[in-house]
């Protein structure tokens, strides 16, 4: 781990990892607050460092001092969820596996996707990357020098921050993400990350050339496992043209999701930019197949997506276009289902009572 006045967090942390790993290892730049007090109640081997903005120089740094056989790396912001007891041994147990892929939930409310955070210790495998830093380089280099695989499994990292005001985290990060695509432009998720940053203090224009650069370097750089950052790059085209130009909203929407046909969050973006252009008619056959997903049980490999896609979120869309066209008891069916998904939504239980009034009812369809 590498840590920076994280005392509000690391405790729970620290909690959720003590029974399944044998050592905890804590690189910390520069904390002024009780950070190394609250490690050291759960008996985590400190080593200070200086910050020298490279999260990698801090990451490799604990790679050194670490001594099992076996890494997992973990922030301060997430837990660990195990399906049972020792499920971390038991499956670094699996023979032939250079790393595995954990499920990875990036925020409450969430689908989880698939990050690589449990792999061998090995000094050729070094963390990359000032910021965003992967082990993903070297893992497949001596994963293919070695005839190893990679694994997958159950145990799960939730991850607990990016709440509040982000303005100083866009601030510290930008710098650096500036300094990372120069040296690594073939990486899609900086120039997306790059993207939010600015989109986050305000320089959109400066955020839709990042998005384009993202969409540019996934082209000449093919890689499935970036299929799933360049769809965040099309996500935030639509998302900062459509208070502007909905059409071409609706047009950037119709590209991304023509590239990437299986994003739920595309889909849905389109489906609300034809509604601001008037097209309702679409939105049923269009939004049919997010409504379909269960999204507790869905997971997909690349992709995390709010939950709130599936269900009340396309519903409201849905109950909004069957309004416009004037299908009024498909409208309140609709809203209902939002509301039965959302309670607390004083907002949907409106609009279900408003379309359920006793008025002249559509002829069935």
């Amino acid at each position: 781990m590498i840590v920076r006045n994280e005392e509000r967090l690391l405790g729970d942390c620290l909690k959720s990892i003590a029974d399944e790993v044998d050592e905890i290892v804590i690189i910390d730049t520069g904390s002024l607050d009780r950070t190394c007090q609250v490690a050291a109640a759960h008996g985590a081997r400190i080593i200070e460092r200086p910050w020298t903005d490279d999260f990698s120089a801090a990451r490799n740094c604990a790679l050194e001092h670490a001594t099992g056989d076996w890494i997992l790396y973990i922030d301060a912001d997430e837990r660990l969820e195990v399906p049972a007891a020792g499920a971390l041994r038991a499956a670094v147990a699996e023979p032939g596996v250079v790393a595995f892929r954990l499920q990875f939930q990036p925020q409450a409310g969430y689908t989880p996707y698939r990050e690589l955070r449990l792999f061998r210790r090995d000094d050729r495998i070094r963390f990359r990357g000032v910021i965003h830093e992967t082990v993903h380089p070297d893992l497949e280099a001596v994963a293919q020098a070695d005839g190893l695989s990679f694994g997958q499994s159950d145990i799960r990292l939730r991850h607990v921050g990016y709440e509040g005001d982000l303005t100083a985290k866009h601030h510290r990060n930008l710098p650096l993400l500036e300094a990372a695509v120069q040296v690594t432009p073939e990486r899609v998720f900086l120039w997306v990350d790059m993207a939010q940053a600015l989109a986050g203090l305000g320089r959109l224009e400066e955020a839709i050339t990042a998005c384009w650069r993202a969409v540019e370097a996934a082209e000449a750089y093919p890689d499935e496992k970036q299929a799933g950052d360049v769809t965040l790059a099309w996500q935030w085209l639509v998302a900062l043209h459509l208070p502007l130009s909905p059409g071409e909203a609706a047009c950037l929407a119709r590209r991304g999701l023509a590239a990437h046909p299986h994003n739920h969050a595309l889909r849905l973006m389109l489906a609300n930019s034809l509604f601001m252009t008037g097209e309702a008619a679409a939105l049923p056959e269009l939004l049919a197949p997010i409504i379909a997903i269960d999204a507790e049980t869905f997971a997909d490999a690349l992709v995390a997506y709010d939950k709130r896609i599936f269900g009340e979120w396309a519903l409201d869309l849905l109950g909004a276009a069957y309004a416009r066209m004037g299908r009024r008891n498909q409208a309140a069916r609709a809203f209902r289902r939002a509301a039965a998904l959302a309670p607390d939504n004083l907002a949907y239980r409106i609009k279900a009572t408003a379309f359920s009034s006793h008025r002249p009812q559509e002829t069935p369809r």
